[in-house]
């Protein structure tokens, strides 16, 4: 399932896989800590916009959740920006976000649309 999220300048689309069994029971609180986290990716955005006016694209992270629900590892999958001092703010502050704890590790991504 795709989910749109607009937050000024900022739109994200968040790829929640189900599981063989039935829908995943944790996902919409996932996306819950992601959607409420926007505004810390907005703010890397909001510092680095004013040098790139009039540009746009979107970053796709891979998330690797550790049980306890801190973050493991983030990779970006797809960055259409190519902006080196976003794609390590973005990071760096992902990194610090705290997901529910669940039963077994987990890996999730999401997609960020950044547009000056």
């Amino acid at each position: 399932m795709r989910t749109p999220l607009s937050v000024t300048g900022l739109a994200v689309a968040l790829a929640l896989s189900a599981c063989a069994h039935g829908p995943d029971a944790g996902a919409p609180a996932r996306q819950a800590v992601i959607e409420s986290n926007m505004p810390e990716l907005q703010a890397c955005w909001d510092d680095l916009a004013g040098e790139h006016p009039g540009v746009g694209g979107s970053l796709l992270f891979e998330v690797d959740l550790r049980r306890n629900g801190s973050v493991e590892w983030v990779d970006i999958a797809v960055d259409q920006l190519g902006i080196a001092k976003l794609s390590a703010c973005t990071v760096r502050r992902i990194k610090n976000w705290r997901f529910p704890e669940e039963r077994k590790r987990r890996s999730i991504s999401f997609g960020v649309g950044f547009r000056g």
